[in-house]
């Protein structure tokens, strides 16, 4: 009788185990699902948000017949050995005239440092060359001409916070930049700028 108990508990205690172990795996399973359709619907969101900042851009460019458009983003890129973090910043959205290569690719990771002077004069407004040649920066113009480019003009992004976080840049290359962008007028600048920043008003929403 005692040893019909044992086996009569054994087997009690493998079906719980068993039970158990599928109760587990079922579970685990679940719970891989939920992940896997949280990161897809995270992708997805992420591809919509893609496709309006591209779009977004495209309207920019047609508008201002440009040759080049790009959005730089600030991002980090490690520390230093002080344990400083590492600034940098890539192109991460770009549209461009039928021909003409991409800077996105050979611009990414790029330190901040070394565009410091670039920076500056977008915060300050002033990145606005209807001529290259008129840059004092003869890095910054080497850099220009390099990409063919015959006028520039950028503008800051910043988020709700007024956290700068990304720059719209803008190259004519063998386009007829506007006609108010040629004339050598601060007002006239303010006033294109004013517009750029005018259309470039919900991008950060999206970056």
């Amino acid at each position: 009788m005692d040893y019909f108990n044992i086996i009569e508990t054994f087997l009690t205690s493998l079906t719980s185990i068993v039970v158990a172990l599928i109760g587990v795996g079922y579970f685990r399973r679940i719970n891989e699902n939920k992940l896997k359709n949280k990161s897809k619907n995270k992708l997805i969101d992420q591809i919509n948000k893609d496709e309006i900042i591209h779009l977004s851009i495209r309207e920019i460019r047609r508008k201002l017949n440009c040759d080049r458009i790009c959005i730089w983003q600030f991002h980090n890129g490690g520390s230093f050995y002080t344990e400083t973090p590492v600034q940098k910043m890539s192109i991460t959205y770009e549209r461009c005239s039928d021909g003409l290569e991409k800077n996105g690719p050979k611009n990414q990771n790029v330190l901040v440092s070394n565009l410091n002077g670039y920076v500056k004069q977008i915060i300050e407004g002033t990145m606005f060359y209807a001529d290259v040649n008129d840059m004092n920066d003869i890095g910054l113009r080497s850099l220009a001409h390099s990409s063919g480019t015959r006028s520039h003009c950028a503008i800051p992004l910043y988020d709700l916070e007024s956290k700068l976080i990304g720059i719209l840049g803008c190259d004519w290359v063998f386009s007829n930049v506007p006609k108010d962008f040629m004339k050598k007028d601060k007002d006239f600048n303010d006033k294109f700028i004013n517009l750029l920043k005018e259309d470039c008003k919900s991008l950060s929403d999206y970056l």
